[in-house]
């Protein structure tokens, strides 16, 4: 079990931020999937989950303790033996929300912002602290930069996902498409805004998730197209 910790201080209203990350590895299955889903199999991931949180107060507080839950109940485990629920990604960073409200926000001053879960490098599920709303995440790396899309859902559906990211392969296969990169190259600023319209137009009606928001990383350069709340 691994553990990087960092903080921000906002001198303003003398509250600190602080984010801190463990690692563990556990194994899983999704049974409640067809039995011709991958998924369904028993397969592992090196997880890892990162808890943001507000302190107040002018309290000085670890986040240790999760990281001590996660590795008595959790590290090389079948987590399908340690939790009631389906073990998606969604439904375990959930689960770590409300352990983290029930068990450190009730006994410090000290609100959670965000609790994050990474199965792999490319893929992560985010539980907003304050709504409760589930989201995933998925990078595409590319030659124009890590391309990144982040997914929400009113609810999860009956797996326990917002979206199966097998759903998000067409997109993949776009970006390889011949004619493709010439085209994102004419895109120039507006690339990020062409790759999140295409989702939206092509890929978005038949999957059950809808685009929050897609952010394009190349060297320095950052570009991000965000959802209006219309949507």
């Amino acid at each position: 079990m691994k553990a990087k910790a960092t903080s921000e201080n906002s001198l303003a209203d003398e509250q600190i931020t602080i984010s801190e990350r463990f690692d563990f590895s556990a194994s899983h299955e999704l049974r409640l999937l067809p039995d011709s889903h991958k998924c369904h199999r028993n397969h592992g991931h090196n997880y890892s989950v990162t808890a943001s949180a507000l302190v107040r107060d002018g309290a000085r507080e670890s986040l240790s303790a999760l990281g001590d839950y996660l590795a008595e109940t959790f590290d090389h485990r079948l987590l399908n033996d340690r939790v009631p629920f389906h073990p998606t990604c969604e439904h375990l960073t959930a689960h770590l929300a409300e352990w983290f409200r029930d068990t450190i926000e009730s006994a410090a001053p000290i609100m959670l912002v965000a609790m994050v879960v990474s199965e792999t490098t490319t893929t992560s599920a985010r539980c907003d602290g304050v709504t409760g709303e589930i989201t995933i995440s998925k990078t595409f790396p590319t030659g124009h930069g890590d391309i990144t899309l982040v997914l929400g859902a009113d609810d999860l559906d009956e797996f326990g996902f917002v979206t199966d990211f097998g759903d998000l392969k067409p997109f993949a296969a776009h970006l390889r498409a011949v004619g493709t990169d010439e085209g994102l190259r004419r895109a120039g600023p507006a690339l990020v805004a062409h790759l999140a319209h295409w989702f939206v137009d092509n890929l978005e009606p038949k999957i059950r998730g809808r685009l929050v928001s897609a952010r394009i990383e190349s060297g320095t350069t950052t570009g991000l197209w965000e959802r209006g709340g219309a949507a």
